[in-house]
């Protein structure tokens, strides 16, 4: 479509806008107070194209995928009122975990607010603005055409700050009709270092670099990594991966950031945290594992932190622990942070790649030399924990059970995805066996949304990354009881023949609830019926097979990954079988600790 730069209408101007800052697509549901927005999609390499999901809910999910697949924002479009209601939960999900979105709304004619309209949202009617403002970062109308540039900068500006969080604009629907000069208002363009910050407090770092040479002269070896998220967004994996490899520190992450640095990598320890590696519990909780196979204390005397928060699910629900003997040194953007959930010796404020970047130059290496003359004891501190396997109960991988163990499908999973799979996982007793089993080859391959958790979030999100990632695979890792809130969304895939794989656990349980259950009433509460959930795939336009023996995990694998849209994988497992989250597990039974 050809823009006359002097006469665009403001749903034009906004779409131009989205595509300037490098997104091509919107997920929307259309309604009659965004109809202008519908006749300025465009089907050309050059335009934004439009994904017409099944609810509100599902397009707000997508956006969110799609935003933490490719590293740029998601948006999202729905009436005002009732879409805007059913994006909340969304926008609550993304506004918690930092994934920038941004909701745009259509509303009733100005003239209309507060007369008994139909869908009035308005201050005078329903409010939008007061519904929307406690999950994004910032919620606002646009009260005429001229001030929509100034307030679509704006709302670029907050939702990709220091911290990534959703915001809302609204648009009566006069307005969207309503033209702008385009010579007289450019199309807002933020730029990378705009998305990215890369200073850091140079005071902080000085004081890292002195705190690893005097442990080193010290004879204080064991030096360990834990990467968050921050360093997703921070793009730090080459440098993280440089730093490890020079001074042959091991690493692990936190869930969100699984993949940032590459679990196959010798220095891996894996996830720490909820669904964590053993590897990754032995390392940072000061322990190794002796001859007898029982844990004993060793001397794990510096924690460096990266991009994480230290919350509850990245630290074994604050196992105290987690407190080496030289202390934690964090870098984060936010200061906020620090001292936060554990005391911490030394706090960085800045980007994690920028301070690894410093940590690498010349003169730092030079005076670093201390800390590499101690790579041969961390190579041997490092060779004590690896003689355990890195996973809790490894033999359910070869499992012949039937109903099947669900350790035995990821790791059949495993063995046929290409390298280059991105993975979604879903909220469940199926996270926990995926974000333990699954092994992520680089950084935004496993997306998962930690902190909200809300079931089907990856069944929406999936068809988002799907279309962020169009020449990756895209599994969803989900189960039955998400199935039933999100599942519908298959037909969204199936739509716009996105060819998204859609592994179901389907245990015919509400499956961490379940196995929780103390008493016969409370297993039958948490009990659902069996679906044929490759039958609903076909009946949505998708395709599906559903697998009871793990003999014919493999065959059903081959056909997901060649189908030209959706497949459902409907694997039959037992409700009955123990999550691998085995300290998390005895850190729950201390009677000062309660599950939702």
């Amino acid at each position: 479509m050809q823009d006359d730069p002097t006469t665009m209408p403001v749903a034009r101007y906004v779409l131009k806008a989205i595509q300037a800052n490098g997104v091509d697509h919107v997920f929307m549901v259309p309604g009659g107070v965004v109809d202008p927005f519908l006749n300025q999609f465009g089907t050309g390499g050059e335009d934004v194209k439009a994904i017409v999901a099944a609810s509100e809910t599902g397009a707000a999910y997508m956006a969110d995928g799609y935003a933490r697949a490719s590293g740029r924002f998601g948006v999202c479009m729905g009436i005002g009122g009732p879409g805007m209601a059913n994006m909340i939960g969304p926008l609550a999900t993304a506004y918690t975990d930092e994934s920038p979105v941004l909701a745009l709304a259509g509303e009733i004619p100005t003239a209309w607010n507060g007369r008994g309209g139909f869908q009035d949202a308005s201050e005078a009617g329903l409010n939008d603005i007061s519904m929307l403002s406690p999950v994004t970062e910032m919620a606002m109308k646009a009260p005429e055409a001229d001030m929509v540039p100034h307030l679509l900068d704006r709302a670029f500006r907050t939702m990709l700050g220091q911290s990534l969080r959703p915001v809302s604009l609204s648009f009566p629907k006069e307005i969207q009709t309503q033209t702008l000069n385009g010579q007289q208002h450019p199309v807002p363009v933020l730029h990378d270092a705009a998305r990215t910050p890369r200073a850091f407090d140079l005071s902080g770092a000085e004081q890292l670099c002195q705190g690893l040479i005097q442990a080193s002269e010290r004879g204080k070896a064991n030096v360990s990594i834990l990467v968050g998220s921050g360093a997703i967004r921070s793009e730090a994996t080459q440098a993280l991966i440089t730093f490890a490899e020079t001074y042959q520190i091991p690493v692990a992450t936190t869930l969100k950031a699984k993949g940032v640095f590459p679990e196959t990598h010798p220095l891996s320890l894996g996830v720490f945290g909820y669904s964590g590696t053993q590897h990754a519990t032995l390392a940072l909780l000061h322990q190794h594992a002796s001859v007898s196979g029982q844990s004993e204390i060793a001397d794990n005397q510096l924690l460096l932190v990266f991009g994480s928060s230290l919350n509850q699910r990245d630290t074994m629900r604050w196992d105290r622990a987690l407190t080496p003997e030289a202390g934690i040194y964090q870098v984060d953007l936010d200061i906020g942070v620090f001292d936060k959930n554990f005391p911490v010796e030394v706090p960085i404020q800045g980007d994690v790649s920028a301070v690894l970047d410093w940590l690498l130059k010349p003169e730092q290496a030079e005076r670093l030399q201390p800390l590499q003359a101690m790579n041969a004891q961390r190579q041997a501190w490092l060779c004590t924990i690896q003689e355990t396997p890195r996973f809790y109960e490894p033999e359910d991988l070869r499992s012949q059970a039937v109903p099947m163990n669900p350790a035995r499908v990821i790791a059949e999973l495993q063995r046929i995805a290409p390298k280059d799979t991105v993975m979604i996982g879903d909220s469940g007793a199926h996270r926990a066996f995926a974000g333990h089993y699954w092994q992520c080859e680089g950084p935004r391959q496993y997306l998962t949304a930690t902190a909200l958790a809300p079931m089907g979030w990856a069944i929406p999100a999936g068809v988002g990354a799907k279309v962020a990632n169009p020449d990756h695979p895209c599994v969803v890792i989900t189960g039955d009881g998400c199935m039933l809130m999100n599942g519908i969304e298959i037909q969204t895939a199936a739509r716009h023949q996105l060819p998204l794989v859609v592994l179901v656990i389907n245990n015919s349980a509400l499956g961490n609830v379940y196995l929780r259950a103390a008493t016969d009433n409370a297993k039958a509460l948490t009990t659902l019926a069996t679906h044929d959930w490759a039958a609903f795939s076909r009946a949505l336009g998708g395709e599906g097979i559903v697998v009871e023996h793990p003999e014919d995990l493999a065959k059903a694998f081959d056909l997901a990954f060649t189908a030209k849209g959706p497949f459902v994988i409907d694997a039959r497992c037992d409700p009955n079988i123990q999550t691998p989250v085995n300290p998390w597990r005895q850190e729950l039974a201390h009677p000062n600790w309660s599950e939702s």
